[in-house]
């Protein structure tokens, strides 16, 4: 990636959570305008995607465990990125850090498990978003 880009994604991504942060309130408002599920209307079983807008709102109020709970997915993606943000810093620095492996062998059960997840949260309802 060109030095010019990662210093752009280092200066911007703490401004850009700075102002998500405050501006969390307007942004968690604007859930009403979003769709009920379809999938879950007509099945009544939880999609991947169901619960996301909750783990988002949760993430926003600082409440980690009921993220996870809604969705794991975001809390993941949100790892993701303060991990990629590690290694851009490291890289801006002279040192090449890799945090994140770069192989299906890791990635595949990763993603396996977060299928085989949204299958048994469906069977389990201890796992279901939190209402």
């Amino acid at each position: 990636m060109p030095k010019r880009i990662r210093i752009l994604f280092a200066a911007g991504l703490p401004v850009a959570a700075v102002i998500v942060f405050a501006l969390r309130d307007p942004l968690i408002s604007l859930k009403r305008l979003f769709p009920e599920c379809s999938f879950y209307r007509l099945t009544g079983f939880w999609c991947t995607g169901c619960g996301n807008t909750r783990s988002v709102e949760a993430l926003l109020h600082g409440h980690i465990l009921t993220a996870v709970r809604n969705n794991p997915t975001i809390p993941f993606l949100c790892l993701l990125l303060i991990l990629l943000y590690i290694e851009n810093l490291g890289a801006l620095c002279g040192r090449n850090i890799k945090l994140l492996p770069r192989t299906w062998l890791c990635w595949g059960p990763v993603i396996g498990a977060f299928f085989v997840f949204f299958i048994i949260r469906n069977i389990f309802p201890v796992l279901a978003p939190v209402s």
